[in-house]
């Protein structure tokens, strides 16, 4: 998925879904451009949160990735707390509970998508 696609489709979650399913996750504002804003920086920490999951399975030879792998869907979580910590002023995360349910949503939406993606190229 393109980063384009990726920061609309963060922007669609935060402004629309997110107050719907998960009471805890709240921007500032709405789609535009808070929306935007919060989709663009939640996919700048999860670049961070990526490279520091490769540096984790790196130094430990392979041993974290099996822990990365396990707990995949709860990555977005953690991405998510640390934008609501870097950022408090865009985006406010109650608690871990909401944290974890808004993340296994973007887990859940970035796979199907990736799924997508992954057959539409495949049948070229």
């Amino acid at each position: 998925m393109n980063l384009v696609a990726r920061i609309i489709i963060m922007a669609l979650l935060f402004a629309y879904a997110f107050p719907a399913i998960v009471p805890g996750v709240a921007i500032h504002g709405g789609f535009w451009p808070q929306g935007i804003v919060c989709g663009a920086l939640f996919t700048g920490v999860s670049v961070v949160v990526g490279l520091l999951a490769a540096v984790i399975g790196l130094s430990t030879f392979g041993i974290g990735l099996i822990v990365l792998v396990v707990l995949q869907m709860f990555i977005p979580a953690v991405t998510l707390q640390l934008t609501s910590f870097w950022f408090p002023e865009r985006l406010t995360v109650a608690s871990w509970e909401a944290a974890v349910v808004a993340g296994l949503c973007i887990w859940l939406v970035n796979h199907v998508f990736g799924l997508l993606s992954r057959r539409s190229t495949g049948s070229r």
